[in-house]
């Protein structure tokens, strides 16, 4: 491997680096550190619940935790009681429309020839709205005829419909659940944009 180049030069002065103490929380144990470490004189600590003094505790508490009169915390919050309302979310609701039971048939196909990437818009917002597209590219360059073809693949895929291949350089992108009318396929033939 080493003749391909695919195997880097040992550095031999690798170990002569010092080596560092691993990184991470240390142990818990159950007894403190033998010896306070020394730090510098801008560090302070915070202390925990147990080591509080009267000097060190915040203003109007004491070392208890207590309020200066030792009768209970300085400052409790209120309950407060729920108010407001549920709305289930995902439940049907009186004013959704039924379901349709088989596919919705469309009378009408979205006709566009693009001749720039810009001119794309068009047939997602259509194949978006469940509008059946043919996208005639015979007008539009090799390049950009080629980035419109991956743009409609990635919105079928992205919605779950079906493209087919019309004729030379003529696709017809058809949603999810959407069947094109026998006139509208016929009327498409007149034209010809379908073979």
């Amino acid at each position: 491997m080493h003749f391909l180049g695919l195997v880097e030069e040992y550095d031999d002065d690798y170990n002569d680096m010092p080596t560092a103490e691993p990184m991470g929380a240390p142990p818990l144990s159950a007894e403190p550190p033998a010896a306070p470490r020394s730090e510098p004189s801008n560090v302070r600590r915070i202390p925990t619940a147990g080591s509080m003094d009267d000097d060190m505790a915040p203003a109007g508490m004491g070392a208890s935790g207590m309020g200066a009169s030792g009768t209970g915390p300085a400052s409790s919050p209120a309950p407060v009681a729920p108010t407001g309302t549920v709305n289930v979310l995902g439940g049907p609701r009186a004013e959704d429309p039924p379901a349709p039971s088989g596919p919705r048939v469309a009378d009408h196909v979205h006709i566009t020839s693009p001749t720039t990437f810009n001119d794309v818009e068009e047939v997602g917002e259509n194949f978006r709205d469940r509008v059946p597209v043919l996208m005639n590219l015979q007008g539009a360059s090799e390049t950009v005829a080629k980035r419109l073809l991956d743009f409609a693949s990635g919105l079928i895929y992205g919605l779950d419909g079906r493209i087919e291949r019309k004729g030379d350089r003529i696709f017809l992108l058809t949603p999810a659940d959407v069947e094109i009318s026998a006139g509208e396929l016929s009327r498409l033939q007149d034209r010809g944009l379908t073979s």
